[in-house]
């Protein structure tokens, strides 16, 4: 189901009005008219009950009246993506804000081969994508798209050693004791989860992630494409949390 996200200019009103491509999205392609009702999005967690009242050649006003908070059950989770080649990283955000991602960091690591010219151009079009997928799948909120920042500065971001986090990297070879099964049986708030570019993470790179209280997961013995390997993990991680309950109470039976 789709879930329209407000503008970023919202702040509250109970009146505002659309033009552009936020008039162009709920007037052409959601094909709403004067008179519909809906459920919205201010892109940060918080529901509203929205009404067309008017609706003018190129743009259209509302009427918002906020719902309140929704209240998630599901730990925040921060995707790490190592930059791939051209515009993988695209595909990578789109996929993860479907899969339900809290924010996306993009990372500079050894094997990255990608640099990009104007960053915050980079960013800026990452943004407009998140919130078209979050719009898309009918997310309530738009997942933080941050500035990239080198591998060894995720520990700086997120610390794996607090209580409530969970780091994690996934990795192509069976570095791991502990199946994420097992990783996840504890509550946690927060779990970060790390994706290497094409040719994958150096071994100075899992050394640093490891020595950082970060855990490494097997991918298995099929190699991922760089654009793969993220779905993978957050709707592994995800169906995993989904079905907690359930094993739960297969294991205490």
């Amino acid at each position: 189901m789709r879930l329209f996200v407000l503008p970023s200019s919202f702040q509250g009103q109970e009146v505002i009005r659309l033009e552009g491509k936020d008039y162009h999205y709920l007037v052409r392609v959601l094909r709403k008219r004067v008179g519909d009702s809906f459920n919205a999005s201010d892109g940060e967690g918080t529901l509203y009950y929205v009404t067309v009242e008017e609706i003018d050649p190129s743009s259209c006003t509302l009427r918002v009246q906020r719902r309140g908070p929704l209240e998630g059950s599901f730990p925040e989770i921060t995707l790490f993506q190592c930059i791939p080649k051209g515009r993988k990283l695209d595909l990578i955000v789109r996929q993860a804000v479907e899969l339900g991602v809290s924010r996306i960091v993009p990372v500079v690591s050894k094997y990255s081969i990608s640099r990009w010219d104007s960053p915050e151009e980079k960013i800026q079009r990452l943004q407009r994508i998140a919130r078209e997928a979050a719009q898309q799948s009918g997310s309530p909120e738009v997942p933080e798209i941050l500035p990239s920042l080198p591998l060894k500065a995720i520990g700086e971001f997120f610390h794996p050693q607090e209580p409530d986090r969970l780091g994690l990297f996934f990795h192509q070879a069976p570095l791991a004791r502990t199946t994420l099964h097992q990783y996840l049986s504890i509550c946690r708030k927060a779990i970060a989860l790390v994706i290497g570019p094409e040719g994958g993470l150096s071994e100075e790179e899992v050394a640093h992630l490891k020595q950082g209280g970060f855990f490494p997961v097997y991918l298995g013995p099929s190699v991922l494409r760089t654009e793969t390997a993220p779905v993978f993990a957050v709707a592994a991680v995800q169906i995993l949390l989904l079905e907690k309950t359930a094993w739960k109470l297969h294991q205490e039976g």
